[in-house]
């Protein structure tokens, strides 16, 4: 890229987190399933299937934590999800000022890995945006020089508030 910006790259050798789909519990048919979450549910892995309900969240939180899932989706109905649980490392992408490099970077927080870096912080919160679509993170802070924060953007789960009594979720 041009410009004096890159879209992806490596600081101190952290590697990316696994781009991997959100995990989902449900009742089905045949018990409660823990899987992937995909719009078009026919498509997705199936992992395990359980007789209870809590059997299908302790594999989901195994899973969660082992493949660096982004989050699991607890659905009460076909229609309505009662709670989102998210994986630590996916619970912040930051937008900060890096004095040493003199560069905007985008980066998650607690981790070394970098998504994008640009000397313009619109550029680098495009980057953000991207990289939490893509990665699904849970929020994507963007920071002032000073450190403090001047924006957060929350993932679509939060901004739809899927879990709210009266939501219908439409896959």
């Amino acid at each position: 890229m041009s410009n004096n910006r890159s879209a992806v790259g490596h600081l101190g050798g952290g590697d990316a987190p696994p781009c991997k789909q959100p995990l989902e519990v449900i009742e089905t048919e045949q018990g409660y399933v823990c899987r992937e979450f995909r719009r078009t549910p026919e498509e997705a892995t199936i992992f395990s299937v359980h007789r209870r309900r809590m059997e299908a969240m302790a594999a989901a939180s195994d899973r969660l934590e082992a493949d660096r899932h982004p989050c699991t989706l607890r659905w009460d109905s076909a229609t309505s999800v009662g709670d989102v649980y998210w994986n630590d490392l996916f619970s912040t992408l930051r937008v900060t000022y890096s004095q040493l490099l003199k560069k905007w970077l985008v980066v998650p927080e607690g981790e070394r890995y970098v998504f994008g870096s640009a000397s313009a912080v619109k550029q680098a919160y495009e980057y953000g945006k991207q990289a939490q679509e893509q990665f699904d993170f849970k929020e994507l802070a963007v920071h002032a020089r000073d450190g403090s924060i001047e924006k957060t953007v929350e993932h679509p789960f939060l901004r739809e508030s899927i879990t709210d009594a009266n939501v219908k979720f439409n896959r």
